[in-house]
């Protein structure tokens, strides 16, 4: 894999050239009439979307944790092919204005594959720790033998590091999660607890006003009471 990834790189390197070279010699320019300047480009711009495509993968596969820097420069890279081709295929009434607007895109894909080129060299240089392990052990299995007896006790050592050095960080995470899961069920607790005492110091204060209030409508019924039957008595005296 890793070959092959450096063979692409190299192809993709040589295609970027030629192409500069060609804008710089004059050979391809803007004012070329639009199915001439696609003839003289159309093998570079095939070849260099097909590489990208593969790259793409292999980058994925080397440095899966460079995700999204891959596929968004790749995408651009594409889409800038994709447009370079799409305009000069268009029929317009001012064909020389495609092939004006096609020559800028063809500037960009010189712009986006030196990107691209930069960020290749990276991954093979630099690929997934993980990755680069597994690779080396790969490879020194399909060796022979008595090879594979010496290098794979170098190979797999980095390997084994590795996990383990991941068992340890994901246990000390877990570790920390269950510390906080913890104090979490001991906050709802509490909660729990708080919102259990208010309800209940709501209920007994709901009890106590309905009986206070019941208490005083049967004073104020008394009362009435009373003063009715005071007022009859002095209407019997009188």
């Amino acid at each position: 894999m890793k070959e092959e990834f450096n063979e692409n790189i190299k192809e993709f390197e040589t295609l970027l050239q030629k192409m500069a070279s060609e804008i710089a010699s004059g050979a391809v320019y803007e004012k070329l009439p639009p199915q001439e300047l696609l003839n003289k480009t159309e093998a570079y711009i095939t070849r260099l979307n097909n590489l990208t495509e593969k790259n793409e993968e292999l980058m994925l596969t080397l440095k899966p944790e460079k995700a999204p820097t891959i596929k968004a420069m790749c995408k651009r890279l594409k889409q800038t092919l994709a447009n370079f081709k799409e305009i000069l295929l268009q029929n317009t009434a001012d064909p020389l204005a495609n092939s004006r607007l096609a020559f800028e895109q063809l500037r960009k894909v010189l712009t986006d594959g030196s990107d691209m080129l930069f960020l290749m060299r990276e991954i093979r240089d630099n690929p997934s720790p993980l990755i680069d392990a597994i690779l080396n052990f790969k490879r020194a299995s399909e060796a022979k033998a008595q090879v594979v007896s010496i290098q794979a006790k170098e190979d797999v050592e980095p390997l084994l590091k590795y996990v383990l050095n991941r068992i340890d960080h994901f246990r000390a995470v877990l570790i920390d999660l269950e510390k906080k899961v913890g104090e979490m069920k001991q906050i709802m607790r509490e909660l729990q607890e708080e919102s259990l005492k208010i309800l209940a110091n709501k209920k007994l204060a709901k009890k106590d006003n309905t009986e206070d209030k019941t208490e005083r409508k049967q004073l104020s019924l008394s009362n009435f009471n009373q003063t009715n039957q005071k007022e009859r008595e002095q209407n019997v005296n009188g």
